[in-house]
């Protein structure tokens, strides 16, 4: 069949509806192998590309995506796609493809059901496509039947009613657009546990695991509900030099005037007087050529700060390659585990409303396996627990001081079980900002569930901070080490 763009448009928004009801738009991105999320995706990063930069499409997407169950926001949102796509050929023509692959695509069986199911063109699009029929598929008046033939319509059973739309949760301009979303807020996620060079993969995975399960949070609705298309997350082969920067270059064209959040989990290592972040395709033997040099990645953090209103780089990449016990040293000619020198995060943070938050401070080595969570590791342990209600504070969004206050109480006692150079390993939080005068909404904050810290709990976590880069700088008196460990010691009994 060759459709027009209008009917392509139907086509895929009345096919997306139910599965995004359904909850399907957080697996994008997680090697997910079901056809029909596949395909969600493909969909929802054509609409993504083409609405980037169009501020009424781009709103349309989001009420879409929070009720799209609603004939109103369908309507709405088909004029933008129809809009937006026939002013590009290329990307109409990628569309009417997807509506194609749409018509072509035969629901999943189930063994025990046979029926014809009809999606009519209602409000109530209802039923979950993905994995719940065997038989006649209807959808509106585009026919997919997998058997054809002459029998009439029948009802979908009830058991395959959608998911609620999310609840409202924010009456905040500053932090959301439609009540329900961080509707500000653009992340790139990036997870390297598995390397090309095997010598390099970091057992267990554990730090593919922190980014696979921070996107996922980030994206749930109920949490820090980020929107879906807004978090790009990257994971072990698919994080490669040439993804990464492609990536990086992407974040600053599409968070204009937003918070851009920046993960990288994953090893680090000296290159020269440099020091380098190594993608999933790094060479031991050219750090130079294959790592993220510094140089570089602040030429694209640079780009992006320009964009972005806002910027947090939270940088987990000191591990040694062990988990537990298992610390590799310098001599086994692979990356010895040390964290990024301060130089390397200065640069990152120039201005106000920039900050960086690193996984250790400068010649320490962070741990692989957090004793809370072993299949993460100590910081990105922590920091789940952070953002699904842990950090302290009683705002509609978590604050980079509050998470950083988190942070810096709770990893050094989640590392503190490895064992390194016969002793416990010292694991410190590092947080690095150039003016203490923003406090950053990283997402919207699921719920406190009892904080120890009163009602100064910004006033308190700012002074950790500020007392966090002295220690960097190593000007803390002895006055100013009782206060920072006194601070230590009310966060760690408040969380």
């Amino acid at each position: 069949m060759d459709y027009t763009l209008a009917e392509a448009s139907r086509q895929v928004l009345i096919y997306i509806a139910p599965l995004i009801a359904a909850g399907a738009l957080a697996k994008i991105g997680e090697d997910a192998s079901d056809t029909a999320t596949e395909l969600l995706g493909r969909v929802w990063d054509a609409l993504g590309r083409r609405f980037r930069g169009h501020d009424e499409a781009e709103a349309a997407l989001t009420l879409f995506k929070a009720k799209p169950e609603n004939e109103a926001r369908r309507q709405i949102i088909e004029a933008q796609v129809i809009e937006r796509f026939e002013a590009d050929p290329a990307a109409a023509a990628e569309l009417i493809a997807l509506a194609k692959s749409i018509a072509a695509l035969s629901p999943p069986a189930a063994p025990s059901r046979q029926h014809t199911q009809t999606i009519g063109d209602s409000a109530n699009v209802g039923i979950a496509i993905a994995g719940d029929h065997h038989g006649n598929l209807t959808i509106g008046s585009l026919d997919q039947s997998r058997n054809k033939g002459t029998s009439p319509a029948a009802p979908a059973p009830a058991a395959a009613s959608v998911a609620a739309a999310p609840r409202q949760r924010v009456d905040d301009p500053t932090l959301s657009a439609d009540g329900v979303h961080f509707s500000y807020g653009h992340a790139l996620i990036i997870g390297v546990g598995a390397y090309a060079n095997p010598r390099l993969s970091v057992p267990g995975g554990t730090t593919a695991n922190d980014a696979r399960a921070l996107a996922s949070l980030l994206r749930d609705p109920q949490v820090s509900a980020y929107p879906d298309a807004q978090v790009n997350v990257l994971l072990d082969a698919k994080a490669s030099r040439a993804n990464i920067l492609d990536a990086l270059e992407d974040l600053a064209n599409r968070a204009r005037g937003g918070t851009a959040l920046i993960f990288f989990a994953g090893h680090g290592a000296p290159v020269g007087d440099s020091y380098a972040l190594l993608p999933s395709d790094a060479d031991l033997g050219d750090l130079a050529g294959t790592g993220i040099t510094a140089e570089v990645f602040h030429q694209r953090v640079a780009k992006v700060r320009a964009s972005a209103k806002r910027l947090v780089v939270l940088l987990n990449c000191c591990h040694a390659g062990g988990v537990g016990d298992a610390v590799l040293d310098a001599g086994a000619e692979l990356p010895s585990g040390e964290a990024p020198p301060a130089a390397f995060y200065r640069p990152l943070a120039v201005g106000s409303g920039q900050a960086v938050i690193s996984s250790s401070r400068p010649t320490q080595k962070s741990g692989a396996g957090s004793q809370a969570s072993p299949q993460h590791t100590p910081f990105g342990a922590q920091l789940l627990a952070a953002l699904r209600g842990k950090a302290p504070g009683h705002g509609a969004g978590v604050g980079i001081f509050e998470l950083f206050a988190y942070l810096r109480a709770q990893v050094p006692a989640d590392a503190r079980h490895i064992c390194y150079n016969g002793g416990p390993l010292v694991q410190e939080p590092l947080f690095y900002a150039s003016q203490l005068d923003d406090n950053i909404p990283v997402a919207l904050r699921p719920g406190w569930q009892g904080s120890t810290l009163g009602d100064d709990t910004l006033r308190l976590a700012m002074r950790l901070a500020e007392l966090g880069l002295a220690d960097e700088a190593g000007t803390l008196n002895p006055a100013q080490i009782a206060e920072r460990d006194d601070l230590l010691s009310r966060l760690a009994g408040g969380g």
